[in-house]
């Protein structure tokens, strides 16, 4: 109900309503006459405190209450910074519930409403344009899911012989690691820059102050250092040390989710420190991805089950080898994009699954099949043997393997 008041609000408000939420006046208003005026009103919540309590309602997996606290914000303390946050929020929101329309529409008027320099700007235009794709593949059921499948110029990159993960740090920069080539690249729109790597790279990821980190032979280490950091941690009862990390992802506080070829589950390290805990009970993992409110995602060392994992790492969703019509044979990697989406890189039948996570009244959260995309295998604008998978903040995708362009890109 909250959602069709506002939109009646904002179209019918009177004059005072108006004033509130910085529209224009509607004629109508009645005044307060007689001998007594009326107590008057508690004051409103402040715009960071509903901002708050939707973060919290959202973590809680309460999402209409999420959503009815930020149309409140909006209502209440229009054009602050708090509801510049909101609208960008409520898109998200709105999204995993599977309202694409009003969803794109806050994302359009926090692009009308911010500055053309506030960072907020970019990230909804990226965010709409990601629904828009999401909106037109579900217009038209059994269409590839991407229309575009191109080469992306790579120079500075001769050759690419395992490559392992792809991680953006920014709008057009991603960090290719090739563990067959042993190195890490910093890929950008115009150049490309090899990155100082420990000896043996076998996993990296970005933290949020844009840093790069990479696990080799001697530990985890920042591009910018050469001091290593070792990993280690108490699972099953006593101390180990976790030498052979072959994922990890970066959680929005700094710390990293690991997967070790030699233990079951996922650990949570901090960095610089280097101390980890376990999270357990989930057998052996391959991958592992962070998204959208810190949720991670995880693939089974078979690469036919997925897992979500809240920010807390508690299970709220999993699935695999099938889901619907959907049959998975080997994922070799997955991507996560800003809205909850997964990209499936399944090596064995040549193919990209897209599956969104969707939100119920009831606050549980499943899968759904969006679509696919099937990689041409021949000419120049094949890729053989893909093997690793990235989404970039708009919602496209890079795919990394062996062929002529070695490098696709997919919008």
């Amino acid at each position: 109900m909250r959602r069709v008041w506002y939109r009646e609000t904002r179209r019918l408000a009177g004059s005072l309503v108006a004033a509130l939420i910085g529209l224009a006046s509607v004629t109508g208003a009645q005044s307060v006459v007689g001998p007594q005026a009326p107590a008057l009103a508690s004051p409103p919540a402040s715009g960071t405190s509903l901002l708050a309590q939707a973060i919290k309602a959202e973590a809680e997996f309460k999402f209409d209450l999420a959503t009815d606290r930020l149309y409140t914000l909006l209502i209440e303390h229009p054009g602050t910074a708090d509801a510049l946050a909101a609208r960008l929020r409520l898109a998200r929101v709105l999204a995993l519930s599977g309202d694409l329309p009003p969803a794109i529409l806050e994302c359009q008027l926090l692009r009308d409403e911010a500055g053309l320099d506030h960072p907020m700007r970019q990230q909804a235009v990226e965010l709409a344009t990601t629904l828009g794709r999401r909106l037109r593949a579900a217009a038209s059921p059994g269409a590839n899911y991407f229309s575009t499948f191109e080469p992306l110029p790579a120079r500075g990159v001769p050759s690419i012989d395992e490559p392992r993960t792809i991680v953006f740090d920014g709008e057009a920069t991603f960090v290719l690691l090739d563990e067959g080539a042993r190195r890490v690249y910093l890929v950008g729109a115009d150049t490309t820059a090899f990155s100082t790597a420990p000896q043996d790279p076998a996993a990296t990821t970005v933290l949020p102050d844009k840093t790069v980190l990479v696990f080799g032979k001697a530990g985890l280490a920042s591009s910018s250092t050469t001091q290593p950091v070792a990993l280690s941690g108490a699972q099953g009862g006593k101390t180990r040390p976790f030498r052979n990390v072959r994922s990890i992802a970066a959680l929005s506080t700094g710390d990293v989710l690991a997967i070790d070829r030699d233990y079951d589950g996922v650990i949570r390290c901090q960095y610089p420190a280097g101390t980890c805990a376990s999270v357990e009970g989930m057998g052996k993992q391959r991958v592992v991805k962070v998204g959208a409110n810190d949720w991670s995602y995880l693939l089974d060392d078979r690469g036919q089950v997925v897992r979500v994992l809240d920010a807390q790492q508690r299970q709220i969703a999993s699935f695999g080898p099938t889901l619907g019509t959907l049959k998975l044979e080997r994922v070799e990697d997955i991507a996560v994009d800003t809205t909850h989406g997964l990209y499936l890189l399944d090596r064995d039948a040549k193919r990209i699954w897209v599956v969104h996570l969707r939100s119920a009244a009831d606050g549980k959260v499943s899968p759904v099949v969006a679509g696919s995309f099937e990689i041409p295998q021949g000419g120049e604008r094949g890729l053989k043997n893909p093997w690793a998978i990235g989404a970039a903040p708009d919602g496209s995708v890079v795919v990394a393997g062996k062929g002529a362009a070695r490098l696709m890109r997919l919008r």
